[in-house]
């Protein structure tokens, strides 16, 4: 048997993620990707047993990925601010290319599948500690700092996963909603920040 080439499984993968991710089509079969991929299905089963599986590599990818990326600013010798404002944008720049990249991590945890914890608590331990001192300079709103936390999450994803309904709920086109979601950032940062 030859060996398996990583080329090749990681094209499958980021074929997949794209499919999954970007598209939306969360339940698209080993034949909807093999045809985005343009390899042959018999060539996906060759690398991944069964559609699970490939989406399991998929899912953990765009986790990995998306752990490193908040370490990577989080973790950074910024000023709390700029920390927070690089923040957003890596959040947003995720969710732009991978919109629905969320709802099936969400979906997934509700699900049972468990988050195995990669972030250090050490390292969120770190960070709540630094957003409760910039509590104490009166930078941002005295609260929990668990809250401001989720707040941050919350306004930044929250645009991403209920989008069909906010452009129902408030009759916009693809064209105002894209123009609603590249303002974020600004109301993100004038809403956390005294």
């Amino acid at each position: 048997m030859a060996a398996k080439d990583k080329k090749t499984e990681q094209h499958i993968i980021d074929t997949a993620m794209h499919v999954f991710f970007t598209e939306g089509r969360l339940h698209a079969t080993t034949q909807d990707i093999a045809d985005a991929a343009g390899v042959n299905r018999t060539l996906i089963h060759y690398y991944f047993k069964s559609r699970d599986q490939l989406f399991d590599a998929v899912f953990e990818k765009a986790r990995l990925e998306s752990i490193r990326e908040a370490q990577s600013v989080l973790g950074a010798a910024l000023p709390f601010r700029k920390k927070i404002e690089q923040f957003v944008d890596v959040l947003l720049k995720r969710l732009e290319t991978y919109p629905y990249l969320e709802i099936s991590m969400t979906t997934s945890m509700h699900n049972g599948q468990p988050f195995r914890d990669e972030v250090p608590e050490i390292f969120m331990q770190q960070f709540l500690q630094e957003v409760a001192q910039e509590m104490n300079k009166g930078t941002i709103q005295r609260a929990t700092p668990v809250h401001f936390i989720m707040n941050l999450f919350s306004l930044v994803i929250y645009p991403f996963i209920v989008k069909p309904l906010n452009q129902h709920l408030f009759g916009l086109n693809e064209q105002e909603y894209e123009k609603i979601v590249k303002e974020r950032k600004t109301v993100i940062m004038n809403t956390l920040f005294n």
